[in-house]
């Protein structure tokens, strides 16, 4: 199978293509159809003796209820009465059912895309493949250009990201993962309700893909070790990652950051704390206003400066600050504070 990474040829070959993938759900209903006129044709060419286009007509007819054939009722023998009472009974139920499914199955717009996601993702390789109801990440990799297909079976979530891109299944069955192209994939996010079944994506999506990073998003931070174990790339520990963003928004004024999961090589005060990137506002008569960048606490590293409006990465430790300058740092989130002080007028010792 030809995988490609060329996202204008996959848009339009998933809409050509899209059509005999929902054809192929109709496959069983319309063989039942086809079973059912076949052995009415043969009641026909049995009892009446009429060739075999002559019995499909009369079949056709008769199974659809429009009775184009009928033989006089006194010419019938009783058997053939009953052969084909019974018949009519069964086609018209199943006659009506499998229409009213066709229906459904044609005009739903979700069964749309469903077909074009699975088409996709078996013609993507090195994509993001997410495992849940996270419209968020969706969002987000549809705003950075990322080819990504979602799993989950939450139809009114598919119908509402407004896009093709979601596939219509249990996140945890082997037979979706196949479908959303884990095999080939680069990233799969595991976010789903249940830790247990988290652990159970996370199982076998490495078992059909051990290469694949996996980041896996979890509500008890007990079971931190065991997804680790199991082969999961990053963990992002629920309650902590959201514990830490209201407490960095509680130190208000000059302090906003985002917060970063450590990995387990890091240090214990980091796998404790994690890593934290620190946006400050160098006040008038701060201590950092003509301060060296050499002087900040220890745990920090300056990445960026602001200054008047434009941001650089080109500065050296001697560098000094001065009032109206933005810094940010990455590092320890707990010597934020420090700089915290450093930074607003008034403010104490780090």
């Amino acid at each position: 199978m030809v995988r490609t990474h060329n996202k204008l040829l996959l848009e339009v070959l998933e809409v050509l293509f899209a059509p005999y993938s929902v054809l192929s759900r109709l496959m069983p209903q319309m063989a039942a159809i086809a079973i059912i006129i076949a052995i009415t044709a043969y009641v026909f060419m049995y009892f009446q003796h009429i060739d075999l286009v002559s019995a499909i007509y009369a079949s056709v007819g008769l199974v659809t209820t429009i009775g184009l054939y009928t033989p006089p009722l006194n010419a019938m023998p009783s058997s053939e009465k009953l052969f084909l009472t019974v018949l009519v009974l069964a086609s018209v139920a199943t006659y009506t059912t499998i229409v009213m499914n066709i229906v459904s199955t044609v005009t739903k717009r979700t069964v749309w895309i469903d077909a074009r996601a699975r088409w996709r993702a078996s013609h993507m390789k090195d994509h993001v493949i997410v495992l849940g109801d996270m419209p968020e990440v969706a969002t987000e990799l549809d705003r950075m250009g990322i080819e990504y297909v979602m799993v989950t079976n939450n139809e009114s979530l598919a119908a509402s990201l407004q896009n093709h891109k979601v596939i219509i299944g249990s996140p945890t069955s082997e037979r979706e993962l196949r479908a959303a192209g884990v095999e080939s994939a680069a990233v799969v996010i595991i976010a789903l309700d249940s830790d247990s079944d988290s652990l159970t994506a996370l199982i076998r999506v490495r078992r059909l893909n051990p290469k694949v990073r996996t980041v896996v998003m979890i509500h008890n931070e007990d079971l931190t070790d065991v997804f680790l174990d199991s082969g999961a790339t990053q963990v992002v520990r629920l309650k902590r990652f959201i514990g830490r963003a209201l407490a960095g928004m509680a130190l208000s004024g000059n302090l906003g950051g985002v917060l970063l999961e450590s990995t387990e090589g890091s240090s214990k005060a980091l796998r404790q704390a994690g890593y934290g990137i620190g946006f400050f506002k160098v006040e008038k008569s701060s201590k950092c206003d003509g301060m060296a960048l050499r002087e900040l606490p220890k745990g920090v590293i300056p990445v960026l400066v602001e200054r008047n409006g434009i941001f650089t990465p080109y500065f050296s430790t001697d560098f000094k600050l001065k009032e109206g300058d933005g810094l940010v740092v990455l590092g320890d989130p707990t010597k934020f504070t420090g700089i915290r002080e450093l930074c607003s007028a008034g403010g104490g010792p780090a």
